[in-house]
Order: structure tokens, then C-alpha cells, then sequence
């Protein structure tokens, strides 16, 4: 009987530790996405990135417009409405070619100079 006792008090402690520290830690926070970015069109014609086109922007169109022409048709292709994937920034120092020549380079030094 005095061992149920003592397994239940331990028990009770127990959970009540792991709900006190779940309660203070709270629930982990999501990482908040990025804001997606306007279509092409909105985002050429709105110069000033309010998310409104105004009426001077309005009146800036066509040469908002033309700059979206590469081919200078004057006609917009599909292609040229299209946005480009976005590309993650890299450094030359995490490019897996930089990686391996500089491993190589390591393997090379001497002893001394490594440290």
C-alpha cells in the first residue's frame, strides 16, 4: 500500500513538472511565410509599392509598360509577362565546387600551417 502511495505522489510530481514546463516554454511559434509576391502587371505598374494604383500611376502606364516589352515589338508575350523564379542567394564560399577545392587545398597544406 505504501508503495502505490509512493508511485502515485511520484507520478503526480512528475506530470506536474512536465506540464509546468510545457506551459512555460507556450507553443512553439510558427515561422511566419513570406508575403507573396503582386502579379507582374500590378507589381510594374504600382511605382510607388502601396499595393493601390493611383491615378498618376495610371498615367505613367504605358511607359510603366513598355519597360516590360524586352523585345521592343510592342506587344507583351507570354514570356515577357512572366515573372523569373526567385534564386536563393549563394556565396562562393558555399558552392559545392569552392567546398571541395578548399578541402583539396586543406589536404595539401602542411601540418604547421593548417592551425
Amino acid at each position: 500500500m505504501k508503495t502505490t502511495i509512493a508511485v502515485l505522489i511520484a507520478l503526480t510530481a512528475g506530470l506536474s513538472a512536465l506540464q509546468a514546463q510545457s506551459v512555460a516554454t507556450g507553443p512553439k511559434a510558427s515561422t511566419p511565410r513570406a508575403k507573396a509576391a503582386p502579379p507582374l502587371l500590378v507589381a510594374t505598374l504600382d511605382a510607388n509599392n502601396d499595393g493601390i494604383i493611383d491615378a498618376g500611376e495610371i498615367g505613367n502606364a504605358s511607359k510603366a509598360l513598355k519597360s516590360l516589352d524586352k523585345n521592343a515589338d510592342g506587344r507583351l508575350s507570354k514570356e515577357e509577362l512572366r515573372r523569373g523564379r526567385p534564386t536563393r542567394p549563394t556565396s562562393a564560399a558555399t558552392t559545392p565546387r569552392s567546398m571541395k577545392k578548399q578541402k583539396r587545398a586543406s589536404a595539401e597544406m602542411p601540418e604547421t600551417e593548417r592551425r
